[in-house]
Protein backbone atom coordinates (compact mmCIF):
# COMPACT_ATOMS: atom_id res chain seq x y z
CA UNK A 1 0.00 0.00 0.00
CA UNK A 2 1.34 3.49 -0.56
CA UNK A 3 2.06 5.69 1.84
CA UNK A 4 -0.87 8.20 0.65
CA UNK A 5 -3.12 4.85 0.79
CA UNK A 6 -2.07 4.03 4.27
CA UNK A 7 -2.77 7.97 5.53
CA UNK A 8 -6.00 7.72 4.05
CA UNK A 9 -6.80 4.25 5.95
CA UNK A 10 -5.38 5.75 9.39
CA UNK A 11 -7.79 9.11 8.82
CA UNK A 12 -10.61 6.90 8.39
CA UNK A 13 -10.31 4.44 10.93
CA UNK A 14 -9.77 7.32 13.11
CA UNK A 15 -12.22 9.50 12.16
CA UNK A 16 -14.88 5.94 12.52
CA UNK A 17 -13.72 5.79 15.64
CA UNK A 18 -14.29 9.55 17.01
CA UNK A 19 -17.56 9.47 15.30
CA UNK A 20 -18.76 6.28 17.64
CA UNK A 21 -17.18 8.16 20.44
CA UNK A 22 -19.31 11.21 19.82
CA UNK A 23 -22.09 9.11 19.38
CA UNK A 24 -21.37 7.10 22.97
CA UNK A 25 -20.86 10.66 24.48
CA UNK A 26 -24.44 11.86 22.92
CA UNK A 27 -25.66 8.61 24.52
CA UNK A 28 -24.23 8.91 27.50
CA UNK A 29 -25.42 12.66 27.90
CA UNK A 30 -29.16 11.55 26.80
CA UNK A 31 -29.39 9.26 29.69
CA UNK A 32 -27.70 11.87 32.58
CA UNK A 33 -30.49 13.89 31.23
CA UNK A 34 -33.31 11.13 31.85
CA UNK A 35 -31.71 10.28 35.76
CA UNK A 36 -32.11 14.08 36.13
CA UNK A 37 -35.56 14.53 34.90
CA UNK A 38 -37.43 11.05 35.64
CA UNK A 39 -36.82 10.95 39.62
CA UNK A 40 -37.48 8.36 41.85
CA UNK A 41 -41.79 8.51 42.63
CA UNK A 42 -40.92 6.14 45.33
CA UNK A 43 -38.55 5.19 47.63
CA UNK A 44 -35.03 4.34 47.04
CA UNK A 45 -34.08 1.60 49.99
CA UNK A 46 -30.72 0.43 50.75
CA UNK A 47 -30.25 -3.18 51.15
CA UNK A 48 -26.75 -3.32 51.41
CA UNK A 49 -24.37 -2.81 48.77
CA UNK A 50 -26.79 -0.75 46.75
CA UNK A 51 -30.29 0.60 46.73
CA UNK A 52 -33.72 -0.48 45.44
CA UNK A 53 -36.45 1.55 44.17
CA UNK A 54 -40.10 0.97 46.03
CA UNK A 55 -43.59 2.14 45.15
CA UNK A 56 -46.12 1.86 47.95
CA UNK A 57 -49.57 3.38 47.57
CA UNK A 58 -52.90 2.99 49.86
CA UNK A 59 -53.60 2.33 53.61
CA UNK A 60 -56.07 -0.34 53.78
CA UNK A 61 -55.99 -3.13 56.71
CA UNK A 62 -55.10 -6.30 55.64
CA UNK A 63 -52.50 -8.24 53.89
CA UNK A 64 -50.33 -6.00 51.69
CA UNK A 65 -50.30 -6.78 47.64
CA UNK A 66 -46.55 -6.75 46.18
CA UNK A 67 -46.09 -6.80 42.64
CA UNK A 68 -43.12 -9.44 41.24
CA UNK A 69 -42.90 -8.48 37.37
CA UNK A 70 -42.15 -10.66 34.46
CA UNK A 71 -38.17 -10.15 33.14
CA UNK A 72 -37.65 -6.53 31.49
CA UNK A 73 -40.90 -5.27 32.92
CA UNK A 74 -40.64 -1.64 34.95
CA UNK A 75 -42.86 -1.02 38.41
CA UNK A 76 -44.18 2.11 35.88
CA UNK A 77 -45.98 -0.29 33.55
CA UNK A 78 -47.75 -1.54 36.45
CA UNK A 79 -48.45 1.89 37.73
CA UNK A 80 -52.75 2.46 36.44
CA UNK A 81 -53.04 -1.32 38.37
CA UNK A 82 -51.68 -0.31 41.48
CA UNK A 83 -53.80 2.78 41.78
CA UNK A 84 -57.03 1.00 41.39
CA UNK A 85 -55.63 -1.85 43.84
CA UNK A 86 -54.84 1.07 45.83
CA UNK A 87 -58.59 1.23 46.56
CA UNK A 88 -59.06 -1.70 48.61
CA UNK A 89 -55.68 -2.73 49.53
CA UNK A 90 -51.99 -1.13 50.24
CA UNK A 91 -49.94 -2.18 47.11
CA UNK A 92 -46.25 -2.08 46.63
CA UNK A 93 -44.56 -1.94 43.11
CA UNK A 94 -40.62 -2.84 43.16
CA UNK A 95 -38.05 -2.46 40.60
CA UNK A 96 -35.39 -5.38 40.43
CA UNK A 97 -31.96 -4.66 40.62
CA UNK A 98 -30.54 -2.91 37.27
CA UNK A 99 -34.05 -1.90 36.17
CA UNK A 100 -35.50 1.52 36.27
CA UNK A 101 -34.42 3.63 39.50
CA UNK A 102 -33.06 0.27 41.44
CA UNK A 103 -29.32 0.11 41.08
CA UNK A 104 -27.29 -2.88 39.41
CA UNK A 105 -25.98 -6.06 41.44
CA UNK A 106 -22.55 -5.97 41.73
CA UNK A 107 -22.57 -9.63 40.54
CA UNK A 108 -24.82 -11.46 38.07
CA UNK A 109 -28.08 -12.37 39.81
CA UNK A 110 -29.70 -15.62 40.33
CA UNK A 111 -33.35 -16.34 40.77
CA UNK A 112 -32.27 -17.09 44.69
CA UNK A 113 -30.50 -13.60 44.73
CA UNK A 114 -33.37 -11.97 43.70
CA UNK A 115 -35.77 -13.37 46.42
CA UNK A 116 -33.48 -12.59 48.85
CA UNK A 117 -33.03 -9.26 47.71
CA UNK A 118 -36.96 -9.24 47.49
CA UNK A 119 -37.19 -9.82 51.50
CA UNK A 120 -34.76 -7.35 52.22
CA UNK A 121 -36.41 -4.88 50.74
CA UNK A 122 -39.68 -5.58 51.94
CA UNK A 123 -37.63 -5.32 55.62
CA UNK A 124 -35.62 -2.48 55.09
CA UNK A 125 -38.85 -0.34 53.87
CA UNK A 126 -40.38 -1.51 56.91
CA UNK A 127 -43.19 -2.67 54.27
CA UNK A 128 -46.01 -5.02 56.45
CA UNK A 129 -46.42 -8.10 56.00
CA UNK A 130 -48.19 -11.11 55.11
CA UNK A 131 -48.16 -10.41 51.65
CA UNK A 132 -50.86 -11.54 48.41
CA UNK A 133 -48.26 -11.71 45.17
CA UNK A 134 -49.30 -10.28 41.98
CA UNK A 135 -46.77 -12.07 39.83
CA UNK A 136 -46.78 -12.37 36.31
CA UNK A 137 -44.30 -14.49 33.52
CA UNK A 138 -40.61 -14.88 35.58
CA UNK A 139 -42.22 -13.06 38.17
CA UNK A 140 -44.96 -15.94 39.09
CA UNK A 141 -41.20 -18.17 39.27
CA UNK A 142 -39.82 -15.70 41.76
CA UNK A 143 -43.06 -15.30 43.68
CA UNK A 144 -43.51 -19.05 44.28
CA UNK A 145 -40.11 -19.11 45.46
CA UNK A 146 -40.45 -16.69 47.69
CA UNK A 147 -43.56 -18.10 49.19
CA UNK A 148 -41.42 -21.55 49.70
CA UNK A 149 -38.42 -19.40 51.30
CA UNK A 150 -40.66 -17.29 53.77
CA UNK A 151 -44.00 -19.25 54.21
CA UNK A 152 -45.14 -17.45 57.08
CA UNK A 153 -45.12 -14.36 54.83
CA UNK A 154 -47.03 -15.60 51.90
CA UNK A 155 -51.01 -15.83 52.39
CA UNK A 156 -52.28 -15.40 48.88
CA UNK A 157 -51.27 -15.21 45.15
CA UNK A 158 -52.24 -14.22 41.82
CA UNK A 159 -50.29 -15.67 39.38
CA UNK A 160 -51.00 -14.28 35.54
CA UNK A 161 -49.24 -16.04 32.74
CA UNK A 162 -46.88 -17.42 35.12
CA UNK A 163 -43.82 -19.33 33.79
CA UNK A 164 -44.39 -23.22 35.47
CA UNK A 165 -41.43 -25.67 35.59
CA UNK A 166 -42.80 -27.69 33.19
CA UNK A 167 -41.92 -25.17 30.56
CA UNK A 168 -39.16 -23.71 32.11
CA UNK A 169 -37.16 -26.76 32.30
CA UNK A 170 -38.01 -28.07 28.73
CA UNK A 171 -34.52 -28.20 26.74
CA UNK A 172 -36.46 -26.19 24.03
CA UNK A 173 -37.35 -23.34 26.03
CA UNK A 174 -33.45 -23.45 27.70
CA UNK A 175 -31.93 -23.10 24.00
CA UNK A 176 -34.79 -20.24 23.61
CA UNK A 177 -33.59 -18.03 26.42
CA UNK A 178 -30.05 -18.54 25.59
CA UNK A 179 -30.98 -17.06 21.91
CA UNK A 180 -32.94 -14.22 23.37
CA UNK A 181 -30.02 -13.97 26.04
CA UNK A 182 -27.29 -13.04 22.92
CA UNK A 183 -30.03 -11.10 21.39
CA UNK A 184 -30.00 -8.91 24.19
CA UNK A 185 -25.78 -8.79 24.29
CA UNK A 186 -25.95 -7.86 20.71
CA UNK A 187 -28.94 -4.90 22.17
CA UNK A 188 -26.68 -3.68 24.87
CA UNK A 189 -24.49 -2.39 22.17
CA UNK A 190 -27.38 -1.29 20.05
CA UNK A 191 -28.65 0.62 23.20
CA UNK A 192 -24.60 2.52 23.88
CA UNK A 193 -24.59 3.92 19.98
CA UNK A 194 -27.68 5.21 20.37
CA UNK A 195 -29.48 3.11 17.82
CA UNK A 196 -32.23 1.72 20.53
CA UNK A 197 -33.55 5.35 21.46
CA UNK A 198 -33.60 6.14 17.81
CA UNK A 199 -35.77 3.21 17.20
CA UNK A 200 -38.25 3.62 20.12
CA UNK A 201 -38.83 7.83 18.86
CA UNK A 202 -39.76 6.61 15.64
CA UNK A 203 -41.81 3.86 17.00
CA UNK A 204 -43.98 5.67 19.97
CA UNK A 205 -47.07 3.31 19.41
CA UNK A 206 -45.69 0.00 19.47
CA UNK A 207 -43.08 0.88 21.59
CA UNK A 208 -44.07 -0.35 25.22
CA UNK A 209 -44.03 1.14 27.99
CA UNK A 210 -45.98 3.99 26.51
CA UNK A 211 -44.88 6.24 29.92
CA UNK A 212 -42.42 8.51 29.15
CA UNK A 213 -39.97 7.03 32.50
CA UNK A 214 -40.75 3.49 30.95
CA UNK A 215 -39.70 4.56 27.25
CA UNK A 216 -36.17 6.18 29.03
CA UNK A 217 -35.18 3.51 31.01
CA UNK A 218 -35.47 0.66 28.72
CA UNK A 219 -33.21 1.94 26.03
CA UNK A 220 -30.43 2.03 27.96
CA UNK A 221 -27.51 -0.29 28.14
CA UNK A 222 -28.15 -1.08 31.85
CA UNK A 223 -31.79 -2.17 31.06
CA UNK A 224 -30.59 -4.46 28.27
CA UNK A 225 -27.67 -6.17 30.23
CA UNK A 226 -30.51 -6.73 33.40
CA UNK A 227 -32.89 -8.47 31.11
CA UNK A 228 -29.79 -10.51 29.61
CA UNK A 229 -29.20 -11.31 32.95
CA UNK A 230 -32.49 -12.29 33.77
CA UNK A 231 -32.81 -14.87 31.06
CA UNK A 232 -29.44 -15.96 31.99
CA UNK A 233 -30.65 -17.01 35.47
CA UNK A 234 -33.64 -18.99 34.12
CA UNK A 235 -30.84 -20.85 32.09
CA UNK A 236 -29.66 -22.30 35.38
CA UNK A 237 -33.11 -22.84 37.38
CA UNK A 238 -32.62 -26.15 37.57
CA UNK A 239 -30.00 -25.32 40.20
CA UNK A 240 -32.90 -23.62 42.46
CA UNK A 241 -35.60 -25.95 41.30
CA UNK A 242 -34.04 -28.96 42.37
CA UNK A 243 -37.15 -29.64 45.06
CA UNK A 244 -39.99 -28.51 42.92
CA UNK A 245 -43.53 -27.30 44.99
CA UNK A 246 -45.35 -30.04 45.69
CA UNK A 247 -49.14 -30.39 44.79
CA UNK A 248 -50.73 -28.36 48.14
CA UNK A 249 -47.46 -26.72 49.07
CA UNK A 250 -49.68 -23.69 49.67
CA UNK A 251 -51.93 -25.67 51.66
CA UNK A 252 -55.62 -23.51 51.54
CA UNK A 253 -53.94 -20.06 50.69
CA UNK A 254 -55.99 -18.45 48.15
CA UNK A 255 -54.41 -18.91 44.59
CA UNK A 256 -55.96 -17.39 41.48
CA UNK A 257 -54.14 -18.80 38.21
CA UNK A 258 -54.80 -16.38 35.44
CA UNK A 259 -53.61 -17.80 31.57
CA UNK A 260 -53.97 -16.29 28.20
CA UNK A 261 -55.61 -18.75 25.58
CA UNK A 262 -53.20 -21.27 24.29
CA UNK A 263 -54.64 -21.81 21.18
CA UNK A 264 -53.92 -18.53 19.69
CA UNK A 265 -50.02 -18.48 20.09
CA UNK A 266 -49.75 -22.27 18.61
CA UNK A 267 -46.08 -23.05 18.01
CA UNK A 268 -44.44 -20.74 19.88
CA UNK A 269 -42.17 -22.03 22.08
CA UNK A 270 -44.08 -21.04 25.31
CA UNK A 271 -47.28 -22.97 24.29
CA UNK A 272 -46.05 -26.95 24.10
CA UNK A 273 -47.42 -27.80 27.72
CA UNK A 274 -48.55 -24.36 28.83
CA UNK A 275 -52.22 -24.96 29.92
CA UNK A 276 -51.23 -28.34 32.02
CA UNK A 277 -48.48 -26.54 33.47
CA UNK A 278 -50.83 -23.73 34.25
CA UNK A 279 -53.38 -26.60 35.68
CA UNK A 280 -50.63 -27.89 37.70
CA UNK A 281 -49.65 -24.47 39.07
CA UNK A 282 -53.30 -24.51 40.43
CA UNK A 283 -52.86 -27.40 42.31
CA UNK A 284 -50.37 -25.73 44.89
CA UNK A 285 -53.12 -24.35 46.98
CA UNK A 286 -56.58 -26.37 47.44
CA UNK A 287 -57.97 -23.56 47.40
CA UNK A 288 -57.36 -22.46 44.27
CA UNK A 289 -59.06 -21.31 40.72
CA UNK A 290 -58.13 -21.40 37.25
CA UNK A 291 -58.88 -18.53 34.98
CA UNK A 292 -58.58 -18.76 30.68
CA UNK A 293 -58.80 -15.50 29.03
CA UNK A 294 -59.69 -15.75 25.21
CA UNK A 295 -56.79 -13.59 24.74
CA UNK A 296 -53.44 -13.55 23.37
CA UNK A 297 -50.13 -14.68 25.49
CA UNK A 298 -48.54 -11.33 26.85
CA UNK A 299 -51.47 -9.25 26.46
CA UNK A 300 -53.96 -9.25 30.11
CA UNK A 301 -52.04 -6.43 31.35
CA UNK A 302 -52.67 -4.07 28.43
CA UNK A 303 -56.09 -5.24 27.37
CA UNK A 304 -57.88 -6.48 30.46
CA UNK A 305 -56.59 -5.01 33.81
CA UNK A 306 -59.68 -5.35 35.14
CA UNK A 307 -59.36 -8.90 35.48
CA UNK A 308 -56.79 -8.27 37.44
CA UNK A 309 -57.52 -6.21 39.45
CA UNK A 310 -61.07 -8.09 40.29
CA UNK A 311 -58.61 -11.54 41.04
CA UNK A 312 -56.39 -9.38 43.41
CA UNK A 313 -59.49 -8.15 45.14
CA UNK A 314 -60.85 -11.65 45.24
CA UNK A 315 -57.94 -13.05 46.81
CA UNK A 316 -56.74 -10.15 49.13
CA UNK A 317 -60.78 -10.81 50.66
CA UNK A 318 -60.39 -14.14 50.78
CA UNK A 319 -56.61 -14.13 52.33
CA UNK A 320 -57.98 -11.33 55.27
CA UNK A 321 -61.50 -12.77 55.92
CA UNK A 322 -60.53 -16.85 55.92
CA UNK A 323 -62.28 -18.17 53.72
CA UNK A 324 -62.43 -19.88 50.06
CA UNK A 325 -62.79 -18.16 46.72
CA UNK A 326 -65.55 -20.10 46.02
CA UNK A 327 -67.48 -18.39 48.42
CA UNK A 328 -66.51 -15.17 46.66
CA UNK A 329 -68.94 -13.15 43.93
CA UNK A 330 -66.95 -12.44 41.01
CA UNK A 331 -67.82 -9.43 39.15
CA UNK A 332 -69.66 -9.32 35.61
CA UNK A 333 -66.50 -9.30 33.44
CA UNK A 334 -64.36 -11.89 35.33
CA UNK A 335 -67.65 -14.47 35.13
CA UNK A 336 -67.49 -14.43 31.12
CA UNK A 337 -63.93 -15.99 31.84
CA UNK A 338 -63.68 -19.97 31.51
CA UNK A 339 -63.09 -20.47 35.60
CA UNK A 340 -62.79 -23.26 37.04
CA UNK A 341 -61.32 -25.65 40.12
CA UNK A 342 -58.11 -27.87 39.66
CA UNK A 343 -58.03 -30.64 41.98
Amino acid sequence: MSPGGLLWLVGAVLGGVALLATIMALEWAWEVRDRRRFLPPGQLVDIGERHLHIASRGSSPGPTVVMELDAGQLSSLWWPVQLRIANFARVCTYDRAGYAWSEPPREEPSLASRVADLHALLQRAEIPGPYVFVAQGMGGLLARLFAREYPRLVVGLVLIDALPEAVLLRRSFQRWCRRRARWQLLRCWLAMLGIERAWARLHRRGFLPADPAGRAFTVRTRHRRTLRQDLRSLTRAEETLRQPAARGALGERPLIVMSHDAAKDAGGVLEAGWLEGQRQLATLSRNNELQLTPLPAGTILRDAPELIVEAVRRVHTAARQGTRLSTLARSEAASSLAVSRVD
